[in-house]
C-alpha cells in the first residue's frame, strides 16, 4: 500500500546577515586556547547603514575540535593544476608564523566555518583553505 501526501514546501532561512565581514580582512595569529579557536586579524570591515568601517578585531570558534580543524595550504594560486598539504594548527603556527591569511570567501553553516583565500608568504601568494568544527559560537570581538 502507498500512501501519497502532498507536497510538502520547506524554506531554510539564514537570518539576518551580520555586520561584520572577513573578507580582504588578513589574519596576523592563529591560537587555541581554552578549547577556542582565536584568530586575531588587523582589522575586519563592517558595514551599518551604508557605512564601511574597519576595526581591529579578533574572531572566537568557542568549543572548537581542534582534532578536526584542517588547513590546506596549496602550492600556487588555484588555476588549473595545483598540489598541496594537508596541515595542522601547530605545523602552520611553526611554517607560517610570518604570514598572512587573506579570507577572501567565508561560509558558515551548523557548527562548521569555511574560510579560503590567500597565504601570503613574503609578498607571495598561495590558495589556503580553513575548515573550523566548532560546537559553540562565532564571537567577533572588536576594538
Amino acid at each position: 500500500m502507498i500512501i501519497r501526501i502532498g507536497l510538502i514546501k520547506m524554506t531554510k532561512s539564514f537570518g539576518s546577515h551580520s555586520k561584520y565581514s572577513l573578507h580582504d580582512a588578513r589574519v596576523q595569529k592563529i591560537e587555541y586556547e581554552d578549547d577556542n579557536l582565536i584568530f586575531t586579524f588587523d582589522y575586519i570591515f563592517s558595514y551599518e547603514n551604508g557605512i564601511e568601517q574597519t576595526h581591529k578585531a579578533q574572531v572566537v570558534f568557542e568549543t572548537c575540535d581542534i582534532d578536526f580543524f584542517e588547513i590546506l595550504v596549496f602550492n600556487n594560486t588555484i588555476l588549473d593544476t595545483f598540489t598541496g598539504i594537508r596541515i595542522e594548527l601547530p605545523q602552520y603556527q611553526q611554517d607560517y608564523s610570518e604570514s598572512e591569511f587573506e579570507v577572501i570567501t567565508e561560509t558558515y553553516n551548523w557548527g562548521h566555518a569555511v574560510l579560503q583565500g590567500w597565504l601570503w608568504t613574503e609578498g607571495n601568494p598561495v590558495h589556503c583553505i580553513m575548515n573550523i568544527y566548532f560546537k559553540g559560537d562565532m564571537v567577533y570581538v572588536v576594538e
